[in-house]
């Protein structure tokens, strides 16, 4: 007498193999997105970066004056989104509320509570979204941050810097 179609305990170890691949690909694949993400974000920073100095080039200072020191809308960048769907943050330390005014409120600080720019602060909120996150990036909502930090040296995940 021949068997017809497979018996339970073939169809657990079959089952128990797909859940091993799909416990095995999932995070795997999370984190593949989530670096995609990252280095969206470092280039489309890289890329406002540039669109900034070329701003302070011909105007001779940055975007974001009287009373605007938020805002990218000069040179019609304050609507562009990170990965995450959130608009990215700007800072314009140079002309900001007080002039060259390096308090916790205005600029963001790196682990040390060192000022991460002087002459603006651009970044993503990261994958969190809080808006508004923390000034210090190392903690709290600022740790997922994607960063511009000494004065564009470095673009990358706050909590890297």
């Amino acid at each position: 007498m021949s068997s017809r179609g497979f018996t339970i305990v073939e169809l657990i170890i079959s089952l128990a193999i797909v859940a091993t691949l799909a416990a095995i690909a999932v995070p795997l694949t999370q984190d593949y997105i989530y670096r995609a993400n990252v280095a969206r974000a470092s280039t489309e920073i890289r890329g406002l970066e540039k669109e900034i100095m070329f701003y302070r080039t011909e105007f001779g200072r940055f975007p974001g004056w009287n009373g605007m020191w938020t805002s990218l809308a000069e040179i019609g960048r304050d609507k562009v989104e990170d990965p995450w769907g959130t608009f990215y943050q700007y800072r314009n330390l140079e002309n900001g509320p007080v002039a060259g005014d390096k308090k916790p409120q205005f600029c963001r600080r790196d682990r040390s509570y060192n000022p991460l720019n002087y002459d603006f602060d651009l970044y993503s909120v990261g994958p969190d979204r809080q808006v508004p996150t923390n000034y210090q990036i190392t903690k709290g909502t600022g740790a997922d941050d994607i960063v511009r930090a000494a004065n564009g040296k470095y673009v990358g995940e706050g909590s890297k810097f």
